[in-house]
């Protein structure tokens, strides 16, 4: 999938992703720069530009 930016706290500031499809409907987030302190359990929400894609919660 084309590039995405990806929040995965509230209070973080969008961060430059893509996605890959995995089996049983789940997916795997690529950071460009990694991140601190992704947390099994937490929200994550993907946008293009302004435009909000989806969201989910974080896995393993």
């Amino acid at each position: 999938m084309e590039n995405i930016t990806v929040k995965i706290r509230y209070a973080a500031k969008p961060a430059n992703a893509r996605i890959e499809k995995l089996e049983n409907d789940m997916y795997k987030i690529i950071f460009e720069e990694p991140q601190r302190a992704i947390t099994k359990g937490q929200s994550v929400v993907l946008y293009n530009d302004n435009i909000l894609l989806g969201g989910g919660i974080i896995g393993e």
